[in-house]
């Protein structure tokens, strides 16, 4: 698994060092393309597909297997090691969730002005989850 996941990050990086992305959100999408590829491979079953489109204003990461079962957030335990890279992906993103029957689990992250919630100096009453 660590090897697949090391080449999604390493084609990440590689892709958007080619599309000058700043390195703050490349930074967040590497982390994001981690948990999302690990997730897959963990959880789905099949092969795993890594799609990266980047409008100029937003990076939009997809990853999709064969498993119609779709990624849901799960409470880490305080001495688990696992059920926190959803948790990572929502703070690190505007927005993320799954599509194509729950085959695709997709994160966007912002490359220019806007700021994920967890990254913003102050946080809305109304966002318990970073």
């Amino acid at each position: 698994m660590d090897v697949h996941v090391a080449q999604a990050r390493r084609t990440t990086a590689t892709v958007l060092k080619q599309w000058s992305l700043p390195e703050a959100p490349a930074a967040d999408a590497r982390l994001v393309v981690s948990e999302l590829v690990s997730n897959a491979i963990i959880h789905g079953s099949g092969d795993v597909r890594l799609r990266l489109r980047h409008d100029g204003h937003e990076l939009r990461i997809r990853v999709t297997d064969d498993s119609t079962e779709p990624a849901r957030r799960r409470r880490a335990s305080a001495a688990g090691l696992g059920g926190r890279g959803l948790h990572l992906v929502a703070c690190l993103s505007l927005r993320w969730g799954v599509a194509d029957g729950g085959r695709t689990t997709y994160a966007v992250i912002p490359t220019l002005t806007e700021v994920p919630p967890c990254r913003r100096t102050t946080q809305s009453s109304t966002d318990p989850t970073c």
